[in-house]
C-alpha cells in the first residue's frame, strides 16, 4: 500500500537536493527546499534575556526571504521604482554590494513588489524578479553573468500577484516557471543561460520548483493547475494531480515523502496527500481542515506543521495546528500568530507571526508546548518565512527591516566567514 511505502520512506534519512553544508541557506525553503534546518544548537531557552541583534538593515518593501552562503547574506526589496538585490556580510551586516534594476509595484503587491527569493549555486546566484526579469550574477561581486525575460524571451503570463518562484538550481541547471502556453516550466544552462528544454502549459504559481527526495531524476512543480512531476533530463511530464484554488493561489511548498505528497492551498481548497505512485494520481485524503495558504507545512517524523487561515479581514482566526499525516488527522491547533510563518530547527518550531513576534515550541504531537518567545519585527503582513544559518536568525518584515539574530553557535572553520566567532 502507498502508505507502507511512505512509513518506510519516513525511515530513511532524506539526502540533502543540492550538494551545499546543511548549515547553510542557499534558496527558498533551505538546503532541501522544505524549510527544515538540520543544524544543531539552537538556543531556546531565553526566560532571562532575548536573542543578541548581530546587525539590521533597511532593504526596501517585499517578500524576499534571506539566503545565506559561506558567510554572506543576501534579500531583496523594492523603493522608488526599483528593486535592489543586497549581499552582505552575515556576521557583521556590511554591504558589500549591490544590484539595482527598475522593477513596477502594482497595486496588487500589498506592503511591495519584490517577492523572488534569490537561488545560490556554485558560486552563481539566480533571481527572478516579480515582474518577470532573470538575472543570473556573480555571488561573489554581483557581476552580470547573463539576464532573461520571461514574457519577452519565452512567451511567459505573468501571475496576477507577480512571478514569486525562487529558481531550482540543479545539476548545471536553473529551473523556473514562466507560465507560457508553450512551455510554461524552463530550464537553461546555469553558466551560459542557454535553454536546454522547456515543458508543459499550465499558468505559474507561487511556490517554487523542487528536486524530488528519494527519487531519481525528477522534479515538482506547484501551480494553477496543481501538482506536475517532470523528468529532470528533458522536462518531460510524467504525472499530475489537479488542485486548482480560487485566484490561482497555489503558494506553498509540496511536502514530499517518498511516495505520496502532501499540498496545501487555501480559499476553502484545503490539504490533500496525494499517491504519485499510480498511473493517475489520486489523494489518499483530502481536507479542507488544513487550509495553508502562506506559511508551507514542515514534517518532524509522521506529523505536518502549519498554519491554517488565508488573507481578507480573517487573520486574527488563524490557527497554527499538528497534523497526523497517514491520517489526515488534526492533532491540537493554536490562535495567536495570524497569517505566520514557520521553519522547523532540529527539533524545535520557529514561528514568526504576520506581527513580527518570534515564538519557539516544540515539534511534537502531544500538544503546543511553548519554549520561548519576543517581539523582533514590527508592522503586519510579515509573511516571509524566518532563515537559519550558523547560528544566525534572519528576519525581514513587509516594509523592509531585515534583523540578524545570535540564536546558536556559529558555523565550523571552512564555511563560515573569516570574521565570524562562536558564542
Amino acid at each position: 500500500m502507498a502508505w507502507m511505502r511512505f512509513k518506510s520512506f519516513l525511515a530513511l534519512s532524506i539526502l540533502p537536493a543540492v550538494n551545499i553544508s546543511a548549515i547553510d541557506w542557499p534558496t527558498f525553503g533551505g538546503p532541501e527546499r522544505n524549510h527544515v534546518s538540520r543544524e544543531k544548537g539552537m538556543r531556546t531557552d531565553w526566560k532571562d534575556e532575548e536573542p543578541q541583534i548581530l546587525w539590521s538593515l533597511e532593504v526596501g518593501l517585499g517578500y524576499s526571504s534571506v539566503v545565506e552562503v559561506r558567510g554572506k547574506a543576501y534579500t531583496q526589496g523594492y523603493s522608488n521604482g526599483k528593486n535592489t538585490l543586497i549581499c552582505v556580510d552575515a556576521a557583521s551586516g556590511e554591504v558589500l554590494w549591490k544590484h539595482q534594476y527598475p522593477c513596477e509595484k502594482a497595486p496588487k503587491y500589498f506592503q511591495g513588489g519584490s517577492r523572488g527569493t534569490p537561488s545560490i549555486s556554485e558560486g552563481g546566484l539566480y533571481l527572478n524578479s516579480h515582474q518577470g526579469d532573470f538575472y543570473a550574477l556573480d555571488a561573489e561581486n554581483g557581476k552580470i553573468l547573463w539576464t532573461k525575460n520571461l514574457l519577452k524571451d519565452f512567451g511567459g503570463r505573468r501571475p496576477d500577484w507577480g512571478f514569486s518562484g525562487s529558481p531550482l538550481c540543479v545539476s548545471g541547471k536553473v529551473i523556473f516557471e514562466t507560465g507560457a502556453e508553450k512551455g510554461s516550466l524552463v530550464a537553461l544552462d546555469a553558466k551560459s543561460g542557454n535553454l536546454l528544454w522547456r515543458a508543459g502549459n499550465d499558468e505559474a504559481g507561487y511556490s517554487s520548483p523542487m528536486l524530488r527526495a528519494g527519487v531519481k531524476d525528477e522534479i515538482l512543480v506547484f501551480n494553477q493547475y496543481g501538482l506536475i512531476a517532470h523528468h529532470l533530463s528533458d522536462g518531460r511530464e510524467l504525472k499530475r494531480y489537479q488542485h486548482k484554488t480560487r485566484f490561482g493561489i497555489n503558494a506553498t511548498q509540496p511536502m514530499d515523502l517518498g511516495s505520496s505528497i502532501l499540498i496545501s492551498s487555501a480559499y476553502g481548497k484545503g490539504a490533500a496527500l496525494v499517491d504519485l505512485e499510480r498511473s493517475r494520481p489520486r489523494a489518499l485524503w483530502e481536507s479542507a481542515n488544513f487550509s495553508c495558504q502562506m506559511a508551507s507545512l514542515v514534517r518532524k517524523g509522521d506529523y505536518a506543521f502549519g498554519i491554517q487561515g488565508q488573507t481578507g479581514g480573517r487573520e486574527d482566526q488563524a490557527k497554527l495546528f499538528c497534523l497526523e499525516i497517514g491520517k489526515g488527522k488534526k492533532k491540537w491547533d493554536k490562535q495567536g500568530f495570524g497569517l505566520g510563518t514557520l521553519i522547523l530547527v532540529d527539533e524545535n518550531l520557529v514561528i514568526l507571526s504576520d506581527r513580527g513576534e518570534i515564538t519557539l515550541a516544540k515539534a511534537n504531537h502531544f500538544g503546543f508546548q511553548e519554549l520561548a518567545r519576543f517581539q523582533v519585527l514590527g508592522g503586519k503582513q510579515n509573511w516571509t518565512p524566518p532563515t537559519y544559518a550558523n547560528g544566525r536568525m534572519h528576519c525581514r518584515s513587509s516594509k523592509g527591516k531585515w534583523i540578524c539574530l545570535q540564536m546558536g553557535l556559529s558555523a565550523t572553520s571552512g564555511t563560515r566567514g573569516p570574521d565570524q566567532k562562536s558564542d
